[in-house]
């Protein structure tokens, strides 16, 4: 069967009482990526529901082998927003389903468009920032995500090196983003992943970016002419509160830009693991992570 339409009704499966407001695919088991075999990887997918802890309380009753014993009592006992930490979204891993393997987040819809705005949490924007497939989903929603992806861009227009100011070079920066800082690529994750996700993804890149707008434009050598001051009068318009500090300083303007971005990944990557230990348990966790190592090694 076709991942996508696998997807498709794995997201089905998992309906319940809740309303789930949008669903996406992305990733390596959806996507393929170089030196990675789809058929083996397992499919990855986020729910966007209208409230997650009553979406997980319908679901542990339907699906209670989802849930590791920890998140059977933790889920319905602490303080959600405890559990799901800084980035509001928990995972289930090594799901079994029509002879796959399945990981689904699960974020409520307020916190999910939040975080695509104000990047309070850079761990959800930083992936949507790369192609996913919708399985359903909201003009809301969307809107959202292209908030996300706009700022982005020009945040990666503005710190692209002087040396690679092509489309590549600028598909590379923009994925490079959300993986600053992220403990994980020192151990877990492929070296060349961000390399691999551009060259097998460039035309859904060049989909979502675009070859010319007015932050930039291809010159006949491919080298890109780019216009910081549209840039820097769009970030004045659309940069989250949090980050609009930076913009008082124009010395350290891209300095301080991917410092911010570097400091939110470092401290995702060690908490997002400990939330996975409680809502998935430490033996799937464990599974998890020795996948993700063994990607590493036959990179």
């Amino acid at each position: 069967m076709e991942t996508k339409k696998l997807l498709e009704e794995f997201v089905s499966s998992r309906e319940n009482e809740v309303p789930t407001i949008a669903a996406y695919g992305y990733g390596s088991g959806v996507f393929k990526q170089k030196g990675n075999d789809t058929k083996n990887s397992m499919i990855d997918t986020i729910l966007i529901v209208e409230d997650a802890k009553k979406w997980h309380k319908e679901n542990k009753n339907k699906y209670p082998n989802d849930y590791s014993a920890s998140a059977k009592i933790l889920l319905g006992r602490i303080n959600f927003e405890r559990i799901s930490g800084l980035t509001g979204i928990t995972y289930q891993t090594n799901i079994a389903y029509a002879d796959h393997r399945f990981k689904y987040g699960v974020i409520s819809k307020n916190t999910f468009i939040a975080q695509m705005e104000e990047w309070n949490s850079f761990f959800l924007p930083g992936r949507f920032q790369k192609p996913v497939y919708p399985i359903h989903t909201t003009e809301e929603i969307e809107a959202s995500i292209d908030k996300n992806r706009r700022i982005a861009l020009l945040i990666s227009l503005l710190t692209l090196p002087e040396n690679d100011r092509t489309l590549r070079g600028l598909f590379i920066n923009l994925c490079s983003l959300s993986y600053l800082g992220d403990i994980r690529m020192l151990f877990v994750e492929n070296p060349n992943k961000v390399t691999n996700i551009v060259d097998a993804e460039f035309p859904l890149l060049l989909k979502i970016y675009g070859e010319k707008n007015k932050f930039f434009t291809v010159l006949e050598n491919e080298e890109l002419a780019i216009d910081y001051l549209e840039i820097l009068d769009e970030l004045y318009r659309i940069l989250p509160p949090n980050m609009y500090k930076y913009l008082s300083n124009l010395s350290t303007l891209q300095q301080s830009l991917l410092h911010h971005i570097q400091e939110m990944n470092r401290i995702e990557s060690v908490t997002q693991p400990l939330v996975g230990i409680v809502t998935t348990g430490p033996v799937a966790s464990f599974q998890y992570v020795k996948q993700k190592m063994a990607k590493r090694q036959n990179h």
